[in-house]
């Protein structure tokens, strides 16, 4: 098993109450100072650790910072209710979407300790780097709901599924990250308004279209 992996699994194991702690410490950390700008000392010093003990369950600052992010996901994921979509109808595929990004935008408004992790995420590509596999899996699961909406026509069909995914992920991640920059400057009636309508842009792309059409095989050249 790769190291980082194994040292992973030992964290895992530790103590609930010591996982919390140190990644708390970790936390203030990064929101206070970024990913670059955070000092592993520092953390390890206020955790009262040292750096043998640090680097049995974290190869690096870069996986101490996705063992954070890994947790506010978690968080997240709870508080939006991020459950399977499991819809019966078109109308209810969409009204649980719908519901899902109401819920980000609200949390975002809300909690400023996941809107500030979620901002560092943002501005610098080395955090980004650290979380490529958390990324990864949020993609596959984005992937899961288009595949189930396609399955009772809530999703176009034309384009192939990873294509969809990709653009879909693409303008969620913008979306989740100009919420993340700017939701604390937004009234909360503002904010689920813009939310709206980044929703209905988001469906727009997606849903089949009400008036598909076949682009001729031998298109008319445009004249000078």
């Amino acid at each position: 098993m790769d190291q980082r992996l194994q040292a992973r699994e030992r964290f895992r194991q530790l103590p609930d109450q010591q996982r919390a702690d140190w990644l708390d410490i970790a936390e203030d950390e990064f929101r206070a100072f970024g990913f670059k700008g955070a000092s592993l000392n520092g953390i390890l010093a206020r955790a009262a650790l040292s750096k043998g003990q640090a680097y049995y369950y974290f190869a690096d600052k870069g996986e101490l910072y996705r063992a954070v992010i890994e947790r506010a996901i978690t968080k997240l994921a709870d508080l939006i209710d991020a459950r399977p979509v499991q819809a019966n109808s078109v109308d209810h595929y969409w009204q649980q979407i719908a519901a899902l990004f109401g819920n980000v935008t609200l949390v975002f408004k809300e909690n400023d300790h996941l809107a500030e992790l979620g901002r560092g995420i943002y501005r610098e590509a080395a955090a980004q780097e650290a979380i490529t596999d958390l990324l990864e899996a949020l993609h596959i699961r984005l992937q899961k709901v288009i595949d189930a909406g396609q399955a009772i026509g809530a999703i176009r069909t034309d384009l192939p599924l990873p294509l969809l995914t990709d653009m879909a992920f693409a303008s969620m991640r913008e979306a989740d990250r100009w919420f993340a920059m700017n939701a604390q400057e937004l009234s909360p009636h503002d904010a689920l308004k813009l939310n709206h309508s980044v929703f209905s842009l988001f469906r727009d792309m997606l849903a089949p279209s009400k008036h598909d059409c076949v682009p001729s095989q031998n298109p008319t050249p445009f004249k000078d």
